[in-house]
């Protein structure tokens, strides 16, 4: 039996050897496969948030230098974190120059309290003004890069340069943009949601700002 047992293993040791490379090169190839598709949706978010941010006034890397937002605000050391509305883990993105931070851009969500909703990402400066406020793709995962896919919108522009005094009169401000309503809200998400959800978002980033800029969580 030992002998058999001997020969069997003798004979098939070719295969065997075969085997175990086979399965570790296609280990290795999942391996920077995935680490290929995480670089692809990395630089996909960094295209995208550039236009967040003033040109020149950042040079560091957005993607990297960010700070984790869970969408469980229980035992979250951030205050307000609520306000934001999150359905799931989200980066908060800081932009620095020459090591000094000088804007942060945060997530939120604008909702009708029923189905309807929008993602934001609203980005303020070191004096409380929004550099950008746009709407973002509904990517329907819980991935945590890849996300920043802008829809275009006239009427999200004119947050530009405003503060929070400013919000009340940007959300009576009508869309007037042909089909634009249509285009990035939809029905149920009326405009005055999607300020009053900008609104909190600037709490928020009043209430953590030092802690943000920190990247604590990232």
């Amino acid at each position: 039996m030992v002998g058999s047992m001997s020969q069997f293993l003798k004979d098939s040791f070719p295969q065997i050897v075969l085997l175990a490379t086979f399965l570790f090169l296609l280990g290795m190839l999942n391996l920077v496969s995935g680490e290929g598709l995480l670089k692809v949706r990395q630089q996909f978010d960094r295209r995208n948030l550039y236009q967040f941010f003033e040109a020149g006034s950042f040079d560091n890397d957005l993607v990297l230098d960010s700070y984790l937002l869970s969408a469980a605000a229980e035992g979250s050391k951030l205050s307000n974190l609520h306000l934001l509305n999150l359905d799931r883990d989200r980066l908060a993105y800081v932009a620095r120059k020459d090591g000094q931070a000088v804007a942060v851009a945060v997530p939120a969500i604008a909702d009708d309290g029923f189905n309807g909703k929008i993602d934001l990402l609203i980005a303020v400066d070191m004096f409380g003004r929004i550099s950008a406020a746009r709407v973002v793709e509904d990517i329907n995962s819980d991935q945590l890069f890849g996300v920043v896919d802008v829809i275009d919108s006239k009427w999200m522009n004119e947050f530009t340069g405003n503060s929070m005094r400013d919000i009340l009169r940007l959300s009576w401000q009508p869309i007037t943009s042909e089909n634009e309503y249509d285009q990035f809200v939809g029905a149920s998400v009326t405009p005055k949601s999607v300020a009053n959800k900008i609104y909190d978002a600037l709490v928020f980033y009043q209430s953590n700002r030092i802690e943000l800029i920190q990247g604590g969580e990232s």
